[in-house]
């Protein structure tokens, strides 16, 4: 179990910034049925794309703050051929890369599958949770193209969930109202019912709903672990991968109790209420619902990430705590983290002291070696946040006597060598999806970087072991046989990783 500390130093999971791939010629397709109607797609790039089917309905006006609802059905044919709404947001410098925009009324996905018309079997299905600290990001930004993977003999899925305040948020006045429901954790439950709108639907496709791996990066990976945790994940996915997920919050939030200075979400709700004006009484949750998206966004205390809670019904325990009990789900899982996550925390200058965050520094240099303070602070940063999380969640799948792959990805893009002090947070994410961002355009080093790396990928949610021809064999974590792989130009697995470093993590966050 892990010990807990009342404050976390500020962490951005960062927003995956892409340049989508060029554009096709499009071409309609016959149409598909869905439970809700029949939907026409495109075809592009040897694939078939179905852009912005509805999972859910619109969360909007009394569905907001509430668990999402079943998506209505349609007469005629649904138009899928262009992409959706990005969910409500802060615009950011690159916000441009959306679209359509964005909207409140943004639960939908895409389903990308290869255009052969009739595969001899189902194929494996891959769904994309994307990153942004649950504030921004969506599966609507063109760098999530299914072109290089749906080559690969898969089909991928990715999805939109709610984000800011409309993906977290809790108020005494709203539980009173649907007391019988779970609040808070808006964004998990999005992500519960696009998967079960695939395991229902993705057979029409020519996907196998029994072989559905989850995947994601940085608040994608974090909804990769909770989603591992989630008493109601069970049946929903065969196999999980998270790219520098990380179960370390910044404070652990519960849904009405305080922990230590961290306030309940129920308090941030009434604290968020005063803020507009909102008292509380009978008209409270009315009021709440009426102010615009605009309002909701604009609303100025922010936590860095918005990540899930402990909120009894969908996140019944901290993650640390259901993996150590042995009562995640039982399937293959990999995770793992880049080697310069402090890519994430570089703008800020923060010093050293507040990285450490209550750890000696004679501690921190017995484990980390005759480093200097800057090496020092990225490193233990990486750790302490990434590394460490991966290490023990991997580690603890042999008590559901499931295999878990630990990675380090440590290969650094040609256009950031001599700018990057390592593989910066997520930079595998366009190697994985064979896109660029940025502003970087992928030399032939880099793309086949990325041939090696979606291999792994794809062999993992085709056979649950991402091992592939060519590359050295990989071994799963193991609490008595450590295990890591090295995913580089050449990949190399190593025995007992960063021995001295995990040890002490794991005797601060784990017994």
């Amino acid at each position: 179990m892990r010990q807990r500390t009342s404050q976390r130093f500020p962490v951005l999971l960062g927003l995956l910034a892409v340049l989508p791939l060029g554009a096709a010629t499009a071409a309609e397709l016959p149409v598909v049925r869905t439970e809700q109607g029949d939907v026409r797609g495109l075809v592009r790039d040897g694939m078939v794309v179905y852009y912005n089917l509805p999972f859910a309905s619109p969360p909007v006006g009394p569905l907001r703050w509430r668990p999402p609802q079943a998506p209505q059905p349609w007469s005629g044919v649904r138009d899928a051929t262009q992409f959706g709404h990005a969910c409500a947001q802060e615009k950011v410098a690159d916000f441009e890369r959306f679209p359509k925009g964005m909207s409140e009324d943004c639960l939908y996905l895409n389903v990308f599958k290869p255009a052969q018309k009739r595969p001899s079997t189902a194929l494996p299905v891959m769904l994309w949770i994307h990153g942004g600290s649950f504030r921004w990001g969506s599966a609507m930004d063109p760098a999530f193209d299914g072109r290089a993977l749906t080559a690969e003999g898969v089909i991928l899925v990715t999805i939109n969930y709610r984000l800011d305040r409309f993906g977290r948020f809790a108020h005494p006045s709203l539980r009173e109202q649907h007391a019988d429901e779970p609040q808070g954790n808006y964004a998990l439950m999005d992500q519960l019912a696009a998967l079960q709108w695939v395991q229902r639907n993705i057979g029409r496709f020519g996907g196998d709903p029994r072989r559905i791996t989850i995947f994601g990066c940085s608040a994608g990976g974090v909804s990769v672990d909770f989603l591992m945790s989630a008493p109601q994940s069970r049946g929903l996915f065969a196999g999980a991968i998270a790219q520098s997920g990380s179960i370390v919050p910044e404070g652990e939030r519960r849904l009405s109790e305080k922990v230590g200075q961290t306030v309940s979400l129920d308090e941030d709700g009434r604290r968020f209420a005063a803020h507009f004006d909102i008292a509380e009484g009978a008209d409270t949750a009315v009021r709440l619902r009426a102010l615009t998206a605009e309002q909701v966004i604009s609303y100025p205390q922010k936590d860095f990430s918005m990540q899930p809670i402990v909120d009894g019904k969908v996140i019944v325990d901290d993650p640390a705590r259901v993996f150590a009990r042995g009562e995640q789900m039982r399937v293959p899982f990999m995770s793992g983290a880049s080697t310069y996550e402090a890519s994430l925390i570089k703008p800020f200058n923060l010093p050293l002291p507040l990285v450490l965050n209550g750890m000696p520094l004679d501690r921190a240099r017995l484990a980390y070696g005759n480093i200097d303070a800057p090496a020092l602070k990225d490193e233990y940063f990486k750790d302490s946040l990434f590394m460490s999380s991966a290490y023990f969640l991997t580690r603890e799948m042999r008590k559901v006597n499931q295999r878990g792959y630990l990675y380090e990805y440590r290969y650094v893009n040609e256009a950031q060598r001599g700018k990057a002090s390592g593989a910066y947070h997520c930079s595998e994410t366009p190697r994985i999806f064979g896109t660029t961002w940025r502003g970087e355009v992928a030399s032939l080093e880099d793309r086949r970087m990325g041939d090696t790396l979606r291999r792994f990928w794809v062999n993992f949610a085709k056979s649950g072991q991402p091992s592939a021809p060519g590359v050295p064999v990989w071994a799963p974590n193991e609490p008595q046989a450590p295990q890591m792989m090295q995913v580089q130009a050449s990949p190399a697995l190593i025995e007992n990783p960063y021995a001295a470093r995990m040890g002490l993590h794991m005797e601060r966050h784990v017994r």
